[in-house]
């Protein structure tokens, strides 16, 4: 019976696309999963841009951003920012380092525990969601590298940020 309700409202969506007189997408890949639906209309990819200025930001605000997290000096800290969610690839493979997640979500939980399960909590923190964006651009400044670990998402917004911020990012071969 659930099969059925979402065939139905796959169904329903290709028609609302279809009533469209233009349908933009975020990505080819976006595009494409709208077609493996059954749209079969025309599409045109507009690609997301972010606020986040082009640049690091000071050290001063780098250190008044980190405050209070263990990251010294020589150690690589690693960056994820968005939802918590299983799907979007997370795991660890056991390398010294320290990991930043910046965001929350309904596996942040699982995820916490995961981290505890491991005996990483020493090199891994969890901030919470920041909303306030000269903060977000000193974690992409402090950051070496950004890890971008979903197959799911279809253009995200904070590989964008991360870039105009200057912080290298690793994506998922295949990802869009």
């Amino acid at each position: 019976k659930s099969r059925l309700l979402q065939e139905s409202a796959i169904r329903a969506l290709v028609q609302n696309v279809n009533a469209c007189d233009e349908v933009w997408v975020v990505s080819r890949g976006a595009g494409e999963n709208l077609r493996s639906l059954g749209y079969e209309g025309a599409y045109t990819v507009m690609e997301n841009g972010v606020d986040v200025p082009r640049g690091r930001v000071s050290a001063a605000a780098v250190a008044a951003a980190t405050a209070g997290y263990d990251l010294p000096d020589g150690v690589p800290l690693f960056l994820f920012v968005g939802r918590l969610m299983w799907y979007k690839g997370l795991r660890e493979q056991g390398q010294a380092f320290r990991m930043v997640f910046i965001g929350a979500g309904g596996d942040e939980k699982e995820v916490r525990a995961e981290v505890e399960t491991l005996r990483l909590s020493d090199r891994c923190f969890f901030t919470g969601s920041i909303a306030d964006r000269e903060t977000l651009r000193a974690w992409y400044s402090r950051a070496d590298l950004f890890l971008f670990p979903s197959t799911f998402d279809t253009n995200g917004l904070v590989v964008r940020e991360a870039a105009a911020s200057g912080c290298p990012s690793v994506l998922i071969a295949g990802s869009c």
